[in-house]
């Protein structure tokens, strides 16, 4: 199975000049809150596009969410870096064993 939630989606949206959708350079202070988030819930990228597939965006994959958070990618979709960090917000906190 693909990460992408492309699949899922079969009538997309052709773009014209009317609808085109421009990438935005993504904040520091943006990556390093969806950094914190995915690190407080402990879900990967690909595991939190699996557990949402319906729910996502066209055309967004956990190599794109990985590409933005190691600084390979600074610009994306405005679409796609909101999805992922309200998702990450709205996971509980994972509870560490104390031993």
């Amino acid at each position: 199975m693909s990460d992408s939630c492309f699949y899922t989606h079969s009538n997309v949206i052709i773009q014209n000049s009317a609808t085109k959708r421009y990438k935005y350079k993504i904040e520091p202070e943006l990556l390093e809150q969806i950094k914190l988030e995915k690190e407080r819930t402990g879900i990967s990228a690909s595991r939190l596009l699996r557990s949402h597939y319906h729910l996502c965006p066209p055309e967004l994959s956990a190599d794109m969410i990985g590409n933005w958070l190691s600084g390979r990618t600074t610009k994306a979709y405005w679409e796609h870096v909101n999805w992922v960090l309200e998702r990450y917000t709205a996971i509980p906190s994972i509870q560490l064993e104390e031993v």
